[in-house]
């Protein structure tokens, strides 16, 4: 019998089968079992990945005692209760981003993980990146100095994704629109590179101005565009964009400044005084990073560096951004 960590993915969506691959590929683990509600695709999945389990219901493939790990790549109204499922069935759980769909959601799965003596880990692929990865670690020897600004976008000029039965622009399903799907991964990403130092006080907005672009019949209340500014413990701030419409250029940036020196990634570019650097860039495909970490935090009673905390810390810096907006006013962070 294999002593390989035998994982099984629930949700089959893109996401998910970027996990299958990681577990494949990394010689430690084994995907043994996928789950899915749509029988067909779950099916066509397990047949091209050689995996010998197949589930239409998540609860029965938890009964299984061999699998040790599980990812979840489900829609984020589902990130909570699966996962906690997950845990309370003696499971470690990768679980896709957002982390949920609120910080009071985030938090039952950190209480769950504790509980449980489970590893919990986000799927925050972008701190896995080989630029992401070189920045960090300039940050964390002291090359750049204090770091107290940062800076970051992810700006769709027109992309709102609609999702099976529009999951992703239903507020009830989805927590939010265009800032908690993917201004969830500028902000972490951007946050992580500052040193992940403690949220105080957010001044945000979020518009929905774009309700023309989706099909009548789908229900739209979600942001389709925010903004804000979010000042930390240490003094530093940071500043946030993301939108899934806006009548501006898209595109994606991560900026950092310190005392010393500022860098920016996509490309690593280092700047001090009158020099533009840039630094070699190493580094596995993110996703598979990403995977190997987790395994690696399984195996050896590591802290994943995207853990059950900081996903909570970050649905936090989230939740008060929307109440800023609602609030048309500063909101402070406990």
């Amino acid at each position: 019998m294999s002593n390989k960590v035998k994982a099984a993915i629930i949700g089959l969506g893109w996401a998910g089968c970027e996990h299958l691959k990681g577990y494949a590929e990394n010689p430690l683990s084994e995907v043994v079992a996928v789950c899915d509600m749509d029988q067909e695709r779950a099916n066509q999945v397990a047949q091209e990945n050689d995996v010998p389990q197949i589930f239409t219901d998540h609860r029965q493939l938890l009964e299984q005692e061999d699998i040790a790990v599980v990812s979840i790549g489900l829609p984020n109204f589902l990130h909570a209760p699966v996962t906690i499922d997950a845990l309370n069935a003696g499971k470690h759980v990768l679980c896709e981003k957002p982390p949920a769909r609120n910080a009071e959601e985030a938090i039952a799965m950190a209480e769950a993980a504790d509980k449980n003596g489970k590893t919990l880990m986000y799927a925050l692929v972008l701190r896995f990146a080989g630029d992401a990865q070189a920045l960090r670690k300039m940050v964390d020897d002291g090359e750049l100095g204090q770091v107290y600004f940062g800076k970051a976008g992810y700006v769709r000029r027109r992309g709102i994704p609609i999702g099976a039965g529009g999951w992703f622009v239903d507020k009830s399903r989805s927590g939010g629109g265009g800032l908690i799907d993917i201004g969830v991964h500028a902000l972490d990403r951007c946050w992580w590179l500052m040193g992940a130092p403690k949220p105080v006080s957010v001044l945000g907005a979020t518009f929905s101005h774009f309700r023309h672009l989706v099909p009548e019949d789908v229900k739209y209340d979600v942001d389709d565009s925010a903004f804000a500014q979010i000042r930390f413990e240490n003094g530093a701030t940071l500043m946030l964009e993301a939108t899934w419409a806006l009548n501006l250029p898209g595109g994606g940036y991560i900026q950092i400044a310190g005392t010393k020196a500022g860098g920016k990634i996509d490309p690593l570019t280092i700047y001090k005084d009158d020099q533009d650097l840039t630094p070699e860039v190493t580094g596995d495909n993110p996703y598979r990073a990403e995977v190997n970490h987790f395994i690696d935090c399984v195996l050896n009673g590591k802290t994943p560096i995207s853990s059950a905390e900081q996903g909570v810390t970050l649905m936090k810096m989230l939740d008060a951004i929307y109440a800023s907006s609602d609030k048309m006013g500063e909101v402070r962070i406990t």
